[in-house]
């Protein structure tokens, strides 16, 4: 060996036993702060080196490295390679390595790594030197067997800058495998972080956040299954379900806790009381909460927010309701049946001539038909005038009532108002006689709403008697008041 290569070789043996010089701390190697130190030896598959073919051979080395934090790391490392080439001539290859390493899975004991970095790479031919820059990248995985100590393996492409006679860049592979020696790097591993060193730890991967006891195990002071230290209800009840967090389970949400709700899967909203169960002050079967219509009355139906429901519109509600089906706009009674003061079947509220004469035939509104096409004019029964006068007396008036509410209605009829009288008198009397009583009906029409331009008065004394006068009852029906319709 020449004493260049016993120089290189009395380097590696110094870097190795500084590293294992280091007195070892109880923490696994590879975290913060730790260092490493290791042999290795590979194979390296080797350029042509300018014609001169090199066989490929073995190679061996010495590392040291150090982590900067639980994933970054720095190492450098000295290696050696010996071979001939196809041509007889002996290779030398030594390696001054400066590398920075990528660390996955912190904390574990099998962690892959990425490395790269930069080397001074001194080529030696026959005793000649042919040194040059060069650069690596590769990987491999580092394996911890115990605290402080592991297997490596490594695998690298190196590109150097080999000067001398080669004067050109070269490409290698490296392929190596080795021993770890790791120290340093704080205190006793803790993986799952409760305070209780691994070795130490019979309850391996226990929450973060749990209390343990000294064996490093979960108290549960309450027994729900959720651990003191992460259980947000610690004095939960025995028995009780409970949430991930430990707070009992209130599955319908009413306040009410599952282990004390006598009333299970109550309707969100509803006021419950101390066992759970829903209230209902007012008997319909909409809870209380829920229930926007308070208060309603016993016996009523009730839609599915509590409020009664009113089929006909007739402001009784159904259920107690006697008479469903009431027509709109009907006046009804407490129980829901329809008004009708003057009896003529049209009910109070709907009927436009409330107050009709008994056995009068009216319309759908309730007013009374004045013109019948097969009766002719209408005769107003009832309409009397005091002796020789045309002043209505006091009975005419429940007549005329009815007759104007009924003309009011029917806005689009046009009335003559007919004044007849006996043959009692000259007939110039009675002529005046029956304007005057035709004018004083039309009056009291317009007095009570009938326009005005719909009507006209006309008397015609003792011309159209309706029965001979030679009696008293017969000049009664002759002395009378007539509507005639006109259009």
């Amino acid at each position: 060996m020449s004493s260049g290569a016993q120089f290189r070789v009395g380097i590696a043996v110094s870097l190795l036993g500084a590293g294992l010089a280091a007195p070892p701390a109880l923490a696994v190697g590879g975290d913060q702060n730790s260092g490493e130190a290791g042999l290795y030896a590979g194979q390296c598959l080797l350029d042509e080196y300018a014609g001169l073919e090199p066989d490929d051979d073995l190679l061996y080395g010495a590392r040291l490295g150090a982590f900067m934090t639980p994933t970054w790391s720095l190492e450098f490392s000295y290696q050696q390679l010996s071979t001939e080439s196809a041509l007889g001539v002996d290779l030398d290859i030594t390696s001054y390595r400066g590398n920075a390493l990528y660390n996955f899975l912190p904390g574990r004991r099998f962690r892959p790594f990425l490395t790269a970095g930069l080397s001074l790479e001194s080529t030696e031919i026959d005793d000649q030197d042919a040194d040059g820059p060069g650069v690596n990248l590769g990987g491999g995985v580092r394996w911890l067997l115990s605290d402080h100590f592991g297997l490596r393996l490594d695998g690298r492409f190196v590109y150097t800058d080999v000067g001398g006679s080669v004067d050109e860049g070269q490409t290698n592979i490296e392929a190596t495998a080795g021993v770890v020696f790791a120290w340093g790097g704080g205190p006793p591993a803790d993986t799952d972080r409760d305070g209780v060193p691994d070795r130490k730890d019979d309850c391996p991967g226990t929450p973060l956040g749990a209390t343990v006891d000294l064996r490093g195990c979960p108290k549960d002071s309450d027994g729900d299954r959720v651990f003191d230290g992460i259980d947000a209800c610690p004095d939960t009840a025995s028995g009780c379900p409970v949430d991930d967090k430990g707070c009992p389970l209130d599955s319908d949400g009413d306040g009410v806790i599952d282990c004390q709700d006598k009333c299970a899967g109550t309707v969100k909203g509803c006021a419950v009381d101390a066992a759970g169960c829903p209230k209902d002050e007012d008997g319909d079967r909409v809870c209380d909460g829920t229930d926007t219509c308070a208060g309603t009355a016993t016996g009523c139906t009730v839609d599915a927010t509590g409020c009664p429901t009113d089929e006909d519109g007739d402001g009784v509600c159904d259920g107690i309701d006697e008479c469903a089906g009431t027509v709109k706009g009907c006046t009804v009674d407490a129980a829901g049946c329809p008004k009708d003061e003057d009896g003529d079947r049209v009910c109070d509220g709907v009927d436009k001539c409330p107050g009709t004469l008994a056995g009068r035939t009216v319309d759908t509104v309730g007013c009374e038909v004045l013109f019948v096409p097969e009766k002719g004019d209408l005769v107003l029964e009832g309409v009397t005038f005091e002796n020789d006068s045309a002043q209505l007396e006091p009975e005419s008036v429940a007549t005329l009532d009815s007759v104007a509410a009924s003309l009011v209605a029917w806005s689009e009829v046009r009335v003559e108002v007919e004044g007849h009288t006996d043959s009692t008198g000259s007939d110039a009397y009675n002529l005046e006689l029956s304007q005057r009583r035709a004018e004083a009906v039309r009056d009291y029409l317009v007095g009570k709403g009938v326009d005005a331009a719909r009507l006209a008065a006309k008397g015609y004394g003792e011309t159209q008697p309706i029965t001979q006068n030679d009696t008293a009852e017969g000049r009664a029906r002759n002395r009378r008041v007539e509507l005639k319709k006109l259009s």
